[in-house]
């Protein structure tokens, strides 16, 4: 074969400063990005072919979030049918929420997002897929004014998880101290324990430093959300000395019911986006009443889904 694969060994030093080297200058990068920002927090979603996840979403923030912040969601759709329930979203969403924003992903998805990116005005963001569900009641109030210099939030992890999802099997959670009794929030090491307990660049609700995504958003190499968790991952040495932040009950959680990426083989279930379109034409969308009382043992679970019709809420 004439196939030439090139590479460069290096050694665990040089490997170190050259990464030390980097995150100094994205370090720098990102405080001149930061004094031109005020306090407050915005969300950005990722949807693909799931209006009726994404609806139910919306739904389940609206219902369990205090202090709601605006939203952006990014959505892509594969066909006109797929189109036309992002746009019965949109106008549904307008008249109860007009701090909600529906972007049509037409540039690519690192251009649609970094262009989102460099409107947002507040120091902090999150990021949630469209197959997540807001569970508890969660106000954002403190996420506002989170240093996430120092801190990184987790909305879905909690004591209880002792389970990974993903990567299909048991979890030990690090050693947990009391952060804010009254808030309900507890500290932890990033990187003490294995699975999501090392993950702390998670676009399944973490709160960041915007200034901070935005550089790294700018700098990494992506083309749908899951690569970019990648890239955003390849920063891990950024994260080292910050605690991770979470409450004693997970305020969300993310219902692998489908797969609608090609970029990896996650685990799923096998509910099609179009059988969840049908429903929605039906008029229906996920009945979310049933994870009000359930305690999540990983930060993904499937259960059976139950539909009710819109007009119920």
């Amino acid at each position: 074969s004439d196939l030439k694969v090139g590479g460069v060994l290096l050694s665990k030093r040089s490997f170190e400063s050259l990464q030390s080297q980097r995150d100094k200058a994205a370090l720098k990068l990102i405080k001149i990005e930061d004094e031109h920002l005020v306090a407050g927090l915005e969300g950005i979603i990722v949807s693909k072919d799931r209006a009726l996840q994404l609806f139910s979403l919306l739904i389940s923030y609206f219902d369990k979030v205090t202090n709601p912040v605006p939203l952006t969601i990014i959505y892509t759709a594969s066909t006109p049918e797929h189109a036309k329930a992002y746009e019965e979203v949109k106008d549904l969403i307008n008249k109860i929420a007009p701090n909600i924003k529906l972007v049509n992903e037409l540039d690519g998805f690192q251009n649609t997002l970094i262009n989102i990116i460099d409107k947002l005005k507040v120091k902090n963001v999150f990021f949630l897929v469209d197959d997540i569900l807001f569970i508890r009641k969660v106000d954002l109030k403190f996420a506002c004014h989170l240093d996430t210099s120092r801190y990184i939030l987790s909305l879905r992890h909690s004591p209880n998880l002792t389970r990974s999802y993903t990567a299909n099997r048991k979890q030990i959670p690090p050693k947990l101290s009391n952060f804010n009794i009254e808030l309900g929030l507890l500290e932890f090491r990033w990187f003490e324990k294995g699975c999501e307990w090392s993950d702390p660049w998670s676009v399944d609700g973490h709160i960041f430093s915007t200034a901070e995504v935005r550089i790294l958003t700018k700098i990494s190499s992506f083309s749908a959300p899951n690569s970019y968790e990648g890239a955003l991952k390849s920063f891990n040495s950024l994260c080292k000395e910050r605690s991770g932040l979470c409450y004693f009950e997970s305020k969300i959680l993310n219902l692998p019911i489908n797969r609608v990426q090609n970029e990896f083989s996650n685990l799923s279930g096998s509910i099609s986006p179009e059988y969840l379109l049908e429903k929605w034409n039906e008029g229906l969308m996920l009945d979310t009443s049933k994870f009000d009382k359930h305690v999540p043992q990983s930060p993904h679970e499937e259960h059976d889904i139950i539909f009710i019709s819109r007009k119920s809420i």
